[in-house]
């Protein structure tokens, strides 16, 4: 299957995977807002989004949508994904970077969204009672590069440049270590607790703004995060 290539008009494709089958689902639906907010302001920064949740139909299903230009497009509901599926993992990273492809982005990042599986990392899915570890996701994300490449050989050495992961003790170095394994180059992630939403989805501003400086970019992200706030003025 052969995709047309377009000339780089994108600074960056920013995968959001949430999964929201746990007690953090409304709050860190924010996220999905934020993105929203981000790509208004920048068209140049898209999202490619899969959303466990049970919000607004009040039963755990799956969203599957894009957000470009403040809008969202070729949204779809079905049943609810098990999340912490390697196999699912490794779909939405592919279709990530298809998308990556379509629009001729030059950075492509992902951001996994969850509560965590504490000091050891990675990602539980309350619903399966499933965890898949640090070293699994790292490999989900292999296989997903490689399911793209398979795809789309004209677009082949496409790959995840970074990863946020928007959850608690997520052993960091170990994480790192993982997903270096794989051809990933940059972790933003939080060795300690969060508080709920977490990460706003606003640090793909500052990841696009400062693609050529590392130092830059880790700067900026850390200042994103701390300058953030939630809820009424005296509450946040």
């Amino acid at each position: 299957m052969q995709t047309t290539i377009v000339p780089a008009q994108r600074a960056l494709e920013f995968g959001i995977y949430r999964d929201g089958d746990n007690n953090l689902d409304a709050s860190q639906g924010e996220v999905v807002k934020q993105a929203l907010d981000v790509s208004a302001k920048d068209p140049s920064i898209g999202f490619a989004v899969e959303d466990t949740t049970a919000r607004g139909a009040g039963k755990l299903h799956t969203l599957d949508f894009n957000i470009d230009d403040g809008q969202i497009s070729q949204a779809h509901a079905g049943p609810a994904r098990d999340m912490a599926s390697e196999e699912n993992l490794a779909r939405f990273v592919a279709h990530t970077l298809d998308e990556a492809q379509k629009s001729g982005a030059k950075q492509t990042w992902m951001d996994v969204v969850d509560h965590g599986a504490g000091d050891g990392g990675g990602l539980e899915a309350d619903s399966t009672h499933h965890v898949m570890p640090m070293p699994k996701i790292a490999q989900a994300i292999a296989d997903g590069v490689a399911l793209h490449e398979k795809e789309h050989p004209d677009d082949a050495g496409r790959s995840i440049d970074g990863v946020v992961a928007n959850q608690c003790l997520m052993a960091s170095l170990g994480f790192a270590d993982a997903l270096s394994g794989v051809g990933v180059r940059f972790l933003a992630a939080s060795p300690e607790t969060m508080l709920s939403p977490g990460t706003p989805s606003t640090v793909a501003d500052a990841i696009a703004k400062h693609e050529n400086d590392p130092g830059a970019m880790a700067k900026a992200v850390v200042g994103n995060v701390m300058r953030t706030r939630y809820g009424d003025a005296g509450d946040s």
